[in-house]
């Protein structure tokens, strides 16, 4: 195949590989840019299910080379609680979204 002088194609920007399963809208794999915050990522996961446990949603994150297990509160974030903007996403991360207990 000939290429035609003066055209390329636009490098593709890179990005990480972020899991997210549980009680999601979107359960899967994402792609997103380096730099996200997990609450750019919460908006990225297409929101939760109605059965989500939104106190209780787990980062699971292997970036000292021992996974490491945070907990964070959804509500709290969202009221404007700091860490939420200042957790930014690795490659490999992984959201989990346990189901709500009976009286949570």
């Amino acid at each position: 195949p000939r290429v035609r002088a003066g055209r390329s194609t636009p490098a593709k920007a890179p990005t990480i590989d972020v899991y997210v399963l549980g009680e999601v809208d979107k359960p899967g794999k994402r792609e997103i840019e380096p730099g996200t915050t997990i609450l750019q990522f919460f908006a990225e996961m297409g929101g939760f299910s109605k059965f989500a446990a939104t106190k209780r949603v787990q980062l699971r994150t292997s970036r000292t080379g021992t996974e490491q297990i945070y907990v964070l509160d959804y509500n709290k974030i969202q009221n404007g609680a700091p860490f939420g903007t200042t957790i930014v996403m690795a490659d490999g991360d992984v959201v989990v979204v346990p189901q709500r207990r009976l009286f949570e």
